[in-house]
């Protein structure tokens, strides 16, 4: 069986409509007209051990509601979530002494005291043997590089630390599964890059599973393996991240440093399926069709009008990717809305 296991997960809120018009709004204080939203609508997936998978998708998908049920904070509406064998929600202490949690816009740490006194407090309430513990924390210590940070109170951390402190705090108690809800949020490029190698090296060496959701694909493009993408509260993409890139990545750019740009002033490239991204007086950049040409077809063009010097071809990342998905997909539900 899979250490994570979702099979049709349903999870509806009923909220009052707001009606329009005075009489209308007076109507509704004595008969209210209730409607129900489905955040999460017949999701299912499966995760194994070992496993680093991206959870991503815009903003009111149903990414955080997800989350919340295998937490067990939630109860599902209909559908199962098992986590370890566990119903997260009727099991919510046996599950939680087996997960660790970070939000990158909240702190589990105490605000008035050092770190180190936040750490105790958790030892305490997962019931850590003072030697794991001892363990446990010089080794966190180390991989997060927080030596310094243990006795200082976390109002006096910069956010990089804390985020660093929070994660550490959150592998204390050896959790099999980590759930990281924008790990990096609001951090400078150099603390980003540092606590994406901190997460990586604790995926490798001690097998711990991960689901990270994060609106930088960086995070998601450089920890995990595998993309879930929600978009309406259904799954609209679960594949491998190479597998999605090469499926998914019919168009590359092609960039290029000339003496002098003809396409500079507003002249049309003319090459079927080229679309112009950007133009100086000494460059060009362009976004091509893999359908409708090729490379070697756009060089020879753009060596007719002027002296390459140099040229760069990448294929696009996984956030252009994604997007272009969640586009079609929302294009798709509003043609069956108004079929």
């Amino acid at each position: 069986m899979s250490q994570i296991q979702v099979e049709h997960l349903v999870k509806e809120y009923k909220r009052k409509k707001n009606p329009e018009g005075l009489i209308a709004s007076a109507k509704s204080m004595f008969r209210p007209e209730i409607e129900t939203m489905q955040a999460v609508d017949n999701v299912n997936f499966a995760i194994e051990k070992g496993e680093a998978v991206g959870y991503v998708g815009p903003n009111g998908s149903g990414k955080s509601t997800t989350i919340k049920m295998l937490c067990g904070i939630l109860k599902p509406t209909t559908g199962s979530v098992r986590v370890n064998g566990l119903d997260p929600f009727h099991d919510r202490m046996k599950n939680n002494k087996n997960i660790g949690v970070v939000f990158g816009n909240r702190s589990v740490l105490w605000w008035d005291v050092p770190v180190i006194e936040s750490f105790r407090l958790f030892q305490t309430l997962y019931e850590i043997p003072e030697k794991r513990f001892k363990e446990n924390l010089e080794k966190f210590t180390e991989i997060m590089d927080i030596a310094p940070l243990l006795s200082v109170p976390e109002r006096q951390l910069s956010l990089g630390q804390k985020m660093r402190c929070n994660i550490a705090a959150a592998f204390l108690h050896d959790p099999q599964i980590v759930y990281l809800d924008e790990p990096t949020i609001g951090l400078d490029t150099e603390s980003k890059a540092s606590i994406r190698r901190c997460i990586s090296k604790i995926n490798e060496e001690e097998k711990t599973t991960f689901i990270i959701t994060s609106h930088d694909f960086q995070d998601i493009e450089s920890l995990c393996r595998r993309i879930i993408l929600i978009n309406h509260g259904k799954i609209v993409l679960d594949d491998n991240m190479q597998s999605v890139k090469q499926k998914f990545n019919q168009k590359k750019q092609i960039q290029f440093e000339m003496e002098q740009n003809p396409w500079h002033n507003g002249e049309e490239f003319i090459c079927q399926g080229v679309r112009v991204m950007g133009t100086t007086s000494h460059s060009l950049k362009l976004e091509y069709d893999l359908e409708q040409t090729d490379s070697m077809k756009i060089m020879t063009a753009v060596a007719k009008g002027s002296e390459i010097q140099d040229v760069n071809i990448s294929g696009r990342d996984i956030e252009e990717i994604i997007r272009d998905i969640i586009r079609k997909d929302n294009h798709i539900k509003r043609s069956s809305d108004v079929m």
